[in-house]
C-alpha cells in the first residue's frame, strides 16, 4: 500500500471512530449512562441492508437528489456516505465532512433509512456512492446516481429579422426534461422582460408532453429599439439566447419570410445589416473593384494561353 493510499485509510478511519465516540457519548448523556448494545435473533443478527432498497437514482439537473440506504438492525453502528470518484467521506451519521453545504445525511426512522441528500445536483455529481455501516469488516451497499441534463434552444436561426411594427414570437423548447420548469424568465440584452403591459409583450409556458416544455415570448409592434439579444432562462437550467435585428424603413428583397418573423440567409445577415445610404455606396465600391479585378486576371490568363 502506497503512502497516499496508507494516509486516506487512517483518516478515514479516525473520522469514522470521532463520529462514532460523539454519537455513543451523545447517548451516554441523553440516557444517563452508556447505551448498551440490543442483541438480535434470527437469521441476521447484526446489521444488513434492506435488498428492497433502490440501487440507482435519476434526477434532473438544478433539483435535489435522495440516495436511500436502508440498514435494519444498526444499533450504535455508525453510516458513512463516501464518493467513490474520490473516496471523499461525505458524511459520517448527521455529521457533514465536506466544505460543500450541497450535502448533507439524515436518518428517517420510520424506516430506517439513511438518505444522502444532494441540493441543486450539478452533471460532475454523477456517479457511484457507497452506504458503508462501521461494523468490522465493513458492509457497504452502493447507489448509482444519474444526472439527465435537458437541451434547451430557441426554434430558428441564431439571428433573426423582422421589420417594424410586425409581430416576433420567440419560441424556447426544453426537451429531456423529467421534471417542468417551475418558470421561464425572458432576457433582453441582461434585462428581464416583464409582461405588465400585453398589448406590447406577452410570456406564455405550456407543457407539450411528458418530458418537454414550450415557453413563448411574443413582442407586439416591435420598435427598433427592441433589437438585441434575446435569452430563455428556465428555472435551475442553462439558457438559449437569439439576437433580434428590428429594421425600419422597406423590408429587403433578399430576405426570407416565415412565421411572422423575417429570417436571413446567413451568408447574407452581414450585408442586410447595412442600411445606410453610406454603407451601401461603401459595398458597392468594393464590387466595383472586385469585379474589375477578375476581369484583368481573366484578360491576363488568355494573353498567356495565346502566346
Amino acid at each position: 500500500m502506497c503512502a497516499c493510499a496508507w494516509r486516506l485509510h487512517v483518516f478515514t478511519a479516525a473520522i469514522v471512530l470521532a463520529a462514532h465516540l460523539i454519537k455513543v457519548l451523545s447517548c451516554g448523556e441523553a440516557g444517563g449512562g452508556p447505551r448498551l448494545t440490543k442483541r438480535y435473533v434470527g437469521l441476521y443478527t447484526g446489521p444488513y441492508f434492506d435488498p428492497t432498497a433502490p440501487n440507482n437514482i435519476t434526477t434532473q439537473l438544478g433539483t435535489h437528489a435522495y440516495l436511500p440506504c436502508k440498514v435494519r438492525q444498526l444499533s450504535n453502528k455508525s453510516v458513512s456516505w463516501i464518493r467513490r470518484r474520490d473516496a471523499h467521506i461525505l458524511t459520517v451519521d448527521r455529521f457533514t465532512f465536506i466544505a460543500d453545504e450541497r450535502f448533507q445525511a439524515f436518518l428517517v426512522e420510520a424506516t430506517d433509512t439513511w438518505t444522502l441528500q444532494v441540493k441543486y445536483v450539478q452533471a460532475r455529481d454523477a456517479g457511484l456512492y457507497e452506504c458503508q455501516v462501521g461494523t468490522e469488516p465493513k458492509m457497504s451497499h452502493f447507489v448509482q446516481l444519474n444526472v439527465v441534463v435537458p437541451k434547451i434552444e430557441i426554434v430558428g436561426e441564431s439571428e433573426l429579422y423582422v421589420k417594424a411594427g410586425t409581430t416576433v414570437s420567440l419560441k424556447c423548447v426544453i426537451t429531456q426534461a423529467l421534471e417542468e420548469p417551475a418558470y421561464i424568465f425572458w432576457y433582453h440584452n441582461d434585462e428581464r422582460v416583464l409582461n405588465y403591459d400585453k398589448s406590447l409583450v406577452e410570456i406564455r409556458m405550456e407543457r407539450v408532453a411528458p418530458d418537454t416544455t414550450v415557453g413563448n415570448l411574443i413582442i407586439y409592434s416591435p420598435r427598433r429599439e427592441d433589437s438585441g439579444n434575446y435569452s430563455c432562462s428556465p428555472s435551475n437550467l442553462d439558457s438559449a439566447s437569439v439576437m433580434l435585428h428590428v429594421l425600419s424603413g422597406e423590408q429587403p428583397a433578399a430576405m426570407q419570410h416565415g412565421n411572422g418573423v423575417t429570417r436571413a440567409s446567413p451568408t447574407l445577415a452581414p450585408l442586410l445589416a447595412l442600411s445606410s445610404l453610406a454603407a451601401r455606396d461603401t459595398l458597392l465600391r468594393l464590387l466595383t473593384i472586385v469585379a474589375c479585378t477578375l476581369v484583368f486576371l481573366l484578360m491576363c490568363h488568355d494573353e498567356d494561353e495565346g502566346k
